[in-house]
């Protein structure tokens, strides 16, 4: 066995065999340790200034590296250094790699693998969010690592089985730009069709991108049973339908949170779905901001994750998601999302504004509907399962005016500049200023192919199904409407702030 190493800083995982370094220089191999580092071979793409946590993508090739240099029979005997430039941002991603590394492969437990880093001088430099503002909400190693950890315990990852070829094919904009979050969860880019050119009644897909096209494929072969969008049409929702996936609308505005209505029915959609067996994709314009509010309140909710857990947790799988005020969104109502749990049930009750799914309702009122249907004699024989408690939610109930007067008082408003990725696997930041046109080009970034104003999206397919209001009605119905909700009738007020968004390969005409 190696003796023990003693070098300048260097951090000791395992006695004498595995050791975390960072240095401002090039270290040599000797007989005794064997140096190496990945800050040459995986790259974080950044969208602004955010420098990580490095994927699970980078995890899994790290491991097989590692493995190499552990295996080999001339290293036996050799302490093995895993190393970083003396840079914060390169520290920091070295150490969670690592860390990350020990929970799913070695199956350390989070204090074993934050116990060697702990007071260390200098202290490692915690990640931020994809947007441009400032980044006044961090997430620290230990966050990323008990975020890992809690997934693996929850059986929502696994490394032994990652699929890194598939992970790294769908990650691409090209191919649909998705991640599968959990074994129910996906989370993608808003498809984008030009739909000025193809009436509601086509059913032909060969108009479709290539991305729209990847993705239909992907989820007619995984059983992915509903996809629930949150930001304005650019696609026609009946290319899902048309092979047997509901579709569901729960639209807010870019770069905003959601009010506890949109996440009651989100969570009941999502809860009725997997008890069917489906699988459920989410997307929002780039599926990372509202897309990551969604599922996050959602892990929380089911799973028991602390908002920093659980933000840790979704960049590890998909970087970039949750941004800005949606941070604060998630840490000032987590509480509420995990006494959810017992406060709450899915509704016995389907809802027509939700293709007949159920959202969560208060306990009181699931007595209420299971009260009901016991009085009444049921013929069809499917109702019998509606009869069966499923594991819900609970909320303390308060006036939706007293929900958004408390939203506003405690969470930023101003949206932050929101994530985009491109074609060629670059990232950006849409930075989107309605007092400022100007900014649009400065960043070349246009409004007809960022904004999520619907009024710039031709969609005759929509108008066969909808009565057209004047400009009147429309305008009143906006004053109407409290900002960030959905109106009954599916339609909402252009978004005025920036969203978080990948860019698409589809130009918007």
């Amino acid at each position: 066995m190696p003796k023990s190493l003693y070098l300048d800083n260097t951090i000791e995982f395992l006695n004498g065999r595995v050791y975390l370094g960072a240095y401002d220089y090039t270290p040599e191999d000797n007989d005794e340790v064997i140096f190496f580092t990945v800050e040459d071979t995986l790259f974080y793409n950044s969208f602004h200034l955010d420098f990580g946590p490095l994927n699970i993508g980078h995890l899994y090739r790290f491991a097989v590296i590692f493995h190499e240099i552990l295996n080999d029979p001339n290293n036996s005997d050799k302490a093995v250094v895993f190393y970083s430039s003396a840079s914060t941002r390169q520290r920091a991603n070295t150490a969670c790699l690592l860390c990350c590394y020990m929970i799913l492969v070695q199956g350390w437990t989070p204090h074993q693998v934050l116990q060697p880093l702990a007071q260390v001088d200098p202290p490692f430099m915690p990640f931020r969010d994809a947007g441009y503002s400032n980044a006044d909400f961090e997430i620290t190693i230990q966050d990323v690592v008990y975020g890992v950890w809690r997934a693996k315990e929850k059986k929502l990852i696994d490394l032994h089985t990652f699929n890194l070829e598939s992970y790294e094919k769908y990650e691409h904009v090209e191919n649909g730009d998705l991640n599968i979050l959990t074994p129910d969860i996906v989370a993608f880019a808003s498809p984008q069709e030009d739909i000025r050119s193809h009436s509601s009644t086509s059913r032909s897909k060969s108009h479709l991108n290539q991305p729209f096209r990847s993705v239909l494929k992907y989820f007619t072969s995984h059983d992915v049973g509903l996809v629930v969008r949150l930001n304005s049409h650019l696609y026609n929702k009946k290319h899902f339908e048309d092979v047997g996936i509901k579709h569901q609308d729960l639209i807010f505005e870019d770069g905003t949170c959601p009010d506890m209505s949109i996440v009651h029915d989100f969570i009941g959609m999502t809860e009725t779905t997997i008890k069917k067996g489906g699988k459920i994709a989410v997307h929002c314009k780039a599926g990372l901001g509202r897309t990551g509010c969604l599922i996050g309140a959602w892990l929380i909710y089911t799973y028991g994750f602390t908002a920093n857990e659980c933000i840790g947790f979704l960049r590890f799988v998909r970087p970039g998601m949750v941004v800005g005020p949606q941070q604060h969104w998630l840490y000032l109502h987590q509480n509420d999302f995990r006494e959810w749990k017992y406060t709450m049930r899915v509704a016995l009750k389907a809802s027509d504004s939700l293709g007949g799914m159920f959202p969560l309702v208060p306990l009181e009122e699931y007595r209420i509907q299971k009260r009901n249907l016991r009085e009444v004699k049921i013929d069809n024989a499917d109702m019998n399962d509606n009869l069966r408690d499923l594991v819900i939610t609970p909320r303390k109930q308060q006036s939706p005016k007293k929900m958004v007067k408390s939203y506003s008082a405690a969470v930023p408003q101003n949206s932050p500049g929101q994530p985009r990725k491109g074609q060629n696997g670059e990232n950006m930041i849409e930075d989107i200023d309605s007092t400022n046109p100007k900014s649009y080009q400065a960043r070349k970034v246009t409004f007809d192919n960022n904004s999520d104003d619907e009024n710039n999206v031709s969609r005759s397919w929509e108008r066969s199904d909808r009565t057209i209001q004047n400009d009147e009605d429309d305008n009143i119905l906006r004053q109407l409407v409290p900002k960030g909700k959905r109106s009954i009738s599916g339609r909402r007020a252009a978004s005025n702030s920036a969203g978080v968004r990948k860019m698409s390969g589809t130009t918007k005409r």
